[in-house]
């Protein structure tokens, strides 16, 4: 039986796509006051939310919401065709990300993929994925939803708080933190707060984690806070939390537990010191996380090797800049991450493992690895990196890949130096294309977070890192696009006119919401007098999203995969599953009546194909909504089908993200019988 009074229930809240494995907050916070002594409540909200609302209720009800307009609306059609799809492979897709058990003929990245869209389609126009212009506006919504019975919430929310009441029925925690990692996350935070509050009036309630830490003073202003909130975290947890539990057992007086800032009087004071380092943290304890059912094609399991940033000084890293002062930046011992690595194997059965620091010490790793193997573990792992002069080294590389690191994951911002240098990353563009080869030769998928946006960057520039870019996709993978943005706390904010930029520090937040989830990154709009606008920066990134086909993706869309020669003509394709025709109404909303097109969407990999009539007929369509689509009328009539069947060419016209206002496009068919 679980404590029913345990000193520390630890929330991670909605609303993040940090659902690949276990975000680290907690399992280190656990580890280290376990490890203490003392008791603890681990609870994943962001994932048990999402297990909640990929049911049969959520879905119908979300399919039935769009339906209501989908004759006529493409947008409305296409999110109830993804929402009845999901309910029909609904099996396969909890099967895959409760229990890893396969996905039948679907496949565990198609469930995957699947899976995830349907989860958003049914937390379309809630309270929990709002996109906020203001901190102040956030508040003032979070206060008034808190007030609201649970009958008068949106689904998803009203979820949500079934979820709070029972972590908390039967539990009577001394203390409750909620981690807030991502701006996403603070509406629903606060609301959590606003909740437990009333649920568990004799609980301390903390706020902590990275966006505590960067938007503190902000928050020490809000109202929700000011009355839900007892403390704010402004530090890592593992002593505050400790010497709070201290003082509740009257071993230390309140007012010296370290690294916290109080609401209402005591806002303005600064935290005491802590003395704690990483190098007294235990091994993440994942208990009572529900460790195999995460949103993941395969079971992995994360530590980190240190906090901080070495480097620091990218001056667009609000993450990084705070590992400036003496002593913010602190790493584990080889030894030390090795007991992590061996601890979560062992404990587990885990064979992968994501080292996910802001930016691995590749030579500290390489030495906890080692140790690793010395050990008798064996394990594949991933690194977050830059792309480091030490990789200008192929035997390295070699021996990276030898102690089993699969996957590295980098920044790119620019192939031009003076960009670079004017950011203080601290690396030379001279040297990507050798590091590239060196890792991709060593057999290390190396994925790329693309940033735009850059200073004053020049439509040249823009274009020679798109050309380079282009010209190794064959090595490469994306994993995101995004614009620059100046957060809080970052050097850039600091010293904006020094670096050539204009802040609006009154008006909206500025973020990336045509690109990342939910706005990505939260900051101060900006602008550069002596460079291009925002919509011609975004243009610049989307071309590149148009015009480089990653090859090193794990879950690539199959428009952008390598393909053979071309075989002989398809004369006959039988539509998969979740391929659906769309319907006339919602097809002319979005090409006219008159177009002569059959439209088909695949809502695996959110793509439209038009294809001319002329070609091409529907001659059947099924309970699962398959069809066939076979060729009519002219001799090349099977090329039109070999085309689709094999990625779709010039001569299809393949209908983008901003036409039916969803994200990554793509098609998947298969080849039937040919006539």
């Amino acid at each position: 039986m679980p404590n029913s009074e345990p000193d520390v229930l630890l929330l991670f809240p909605p609303q993040t796509e940090a659902r690949l494995f276990p975000y680290l907050s907690l399992p280190y916070l656990t580890g280290f006051l376990r490890r203490a002594g003392r008791t603890v409540h681990q609870a994943d909200l962001n994932v048990e939310l999402f297990h909640e609302l990929l049911t049969p209720g959520p879905l119908r009800q979300a399919h039935q919401r769009h339906l209501r307009r989908a004759d006529t609306d493409m947008r409305e059609w296409y999110r109830a065709a993804m929402a009845d799809t999901a309910r029909r492979f609904l099996p396969e897709l909890r099967g895959q990300v409760l229990a890893k058990s396969g996905a039948g003929a679907l496949g565990a990245d198609r469930a995957v993929r699947l899976a995830n869209q349907a989860v958003e389609v049914v937390l379309e126009d809630s309270f929990l994925t709002r996109l906020w212009p203001s901190l102040s506006t956030l508040d003032e919504q979070v206060r008034h939803t808190a007030a609201l019975p649970a009958e008068a919430l949106d689904a998803p929310t009203a979820a949500l708080r079934r979820l709070v009441e029972r972590t908390l029925a039967g539990r009577r925690p001394r203390v409750i933190g909620l981690s807030v990692a991502f701006f996403s996350q603070i509406a629903p935070a606060l609301l959590i707060a606003a909740w437990a509050r009333a649920l568990a009036p004799e609980a301390h309630l903390w706020l902590g984690g990275q966006q505590v830490m960067l938007r503190q003073d902000d928050l020490l202003g809000l109202a929700s806070v000011d009355a839900c909130v007892d403390a704010l975290c402004v530090t890592a947890g593992e002593e505050p939390l400790t010497r709070a539990l201290d003082a509740l057992d009257g071993a230390l007086p309140p007012g010296d537990i370290p690294g916290i800032r109080r609401p209402g009087a005591g806002a303005h004071t600064a935290p005491r010191p802590v003395r704690t380092t990483f190098r007294d943290a235990a091994p993440p304890d994942f208990a009572d996380l529900p460790i195999r059912s995460y949103v993941a094609e395969d079971f992995q399991l994360a530590i980190v090797s240190c906090v901080g940033c070495y480097w620091g000084r990218c001056v667009f890293c609000s993450y990084g800049n705070r590992s400036l002062p003496q002593g913010a930046y602190q790493q584990g011992t080889p030894a030390q991450i090795a007991d992590a690595v061996e601890h979560t194997v062992r404990t587990h059965g885990v064979d992968f493992v994501a080292v996910v620091d802001e930016n691995t010490n590749l030579r500290l790793v390489t030495q906890a690895m080692r140790e690793v193997r010395r050990r008798g573990v064996r394990v594949t792992f991933s690194t977050r990196n830059r792309l480091e002069s030490v990789l200008l080294d192929p035997e390295f590389c070699r021996e990276l890949a030898s102690l089993g690191c699969v996957l590295m994951s980098v920044g790119y911002e620019t192939n031009a130096q003076r960009l670079l240098d004017r950011m203080d990353k601290g690396v030379r563009a001279a040297d990507y294309q050798t590091i590239i080869d060196n890792v991709v030769g060593a057999g290390i998928n190396l994925r790329l977070s693309v940033m735009g946006g850059l200073f004053d960057e020049t439509a040249a520039e823009a274009e020679e890192s798109r050309r380079f870019l282009h010209s190794n996709e064959d090595k490469i993978g994306i994993d995101v696009l995004q614009l620059m943005v100046a957060e809080p706390g970052t050097l850039l904010a600091g010293d904006a006119e020094g670096y050539g930029v204009a802040l609006d520090r009154t008006g909206p937040l500025a973020a990336n919401p045509e690109l990342n989830y939910l706005g990505g990154r939260h900051g101060y709009p900006l602008t550069v007098p002596a460079g291009p606008a925002r919509e011609e920066s975004l243009r610049r990134l989307l071309d590149t999203f148009e015009g480089v086909r990653p090859q090193g993706n794990d879950a690539l869309p199959p428009h952008l995969r390598r393909r053979g020669p071309r075989g002989e003509p398809v004369w006959r394709a039988r539509l998969r599953p979740w391929v659906r025709p769309v319907p006339p109404g919602p097809a002319a909303a979005l090409t006219g009546p008159d177009s002569g097109s059959l439209l088909l969407a695949d809502l695996v990999w959110q793509q439209v194909f038009s294809l001319p009539h002329a070609d091409v007929a529907l001659t059947s369509d099924d309970d699962a909504g398959a069809g066939a689509a076979r060729g009519e009328s002219r001799a090349e009539e099977g090329a039109v089908l070999s085309a689709l069947t094999e990625a779709g060419s010039a001569r299809l016209r393949r209908l983008t993200a901003a036409d039916v206002a969803v994200a990554v496009p793509s098609h998947d068919l298969v080849p039937g019988s040919r006539r």
